[in-house]
């Protein structure tokens, strides 16, 4: 059974754009690229260009980074989905991915020493997180108080881009 896109739409993080998606069945998913140029992952060996979205995976397989990134997950917590909208295939990931990886970044960070890539992609994380947990707890209060009616459709959106754009500024 082929996984089908039902709604899409972009993620706007603050310039950071990925394209997200829910499939039929309701997993939330967002593209592997989009999540690679969120987090600042350049392919150093094509100077930047951007590549069929295999970054994400590199980095996650790294070896001073494995047992962080994984941590408590098997392989195939971190695998691919492949989506469809019509007959175009894309490759994302399940939406709570993010966070995982932001997790296992943020806690390699506190234990070893990370390259200058690695760093980038830590305070990109820490940033991310940050943006997330403020409109989490938002989109909370506004779901248990029935706001989330009456609020507009991207308010959460603008609300992250705000925070994130604040980071990004200091």
């Amino acid at each position: 059974m082929k996984n089908e896109i039902k709604y899409e739409g972009d993620l706007d993080l603050a310039g950071l754009t990925i394209p997200c998606y829910v499939l039929k069945n309701g997993t939330r998913v967002l593209s592997g690229r989009g999540m690679q140029n969120a987090l600042k992952m350049v392919d150093e060996t094509t100077g930047g260009k951007q590549s069929a979205g295999t970054r994400l995976l590199r980095y996650l397989n790294q070896k001073s980074l494995k047992e962080f990134i994984y941590n408590d997950k098997g392989q195939d917590h971190f695998k691919p989905i492949k989506c469809f909208r019509g007959e175009t295939q894309i490759n994302g990931y399940e939406a709570t991915i993010l966070a995982d990886i932001c997790d296992g970044f943020l806690e390699a960070r506190k234990h070893i020493h990370l390259s200058p890539r690695q760093e980038i992609i830590a305070t990109q994380c820490e940033i991310l997180m940050r943006g997330f947990a403020k409109v989490g707890i938002i989109a909370l209060v506004d779901e248990a108080t029935g706001y989330q009616y009456d609020r507009e459709k991207d308010e959460l959106q603008k609300i992250l881009k705000l925070y994130i754009s604040k980071d990004l500024l200091v």
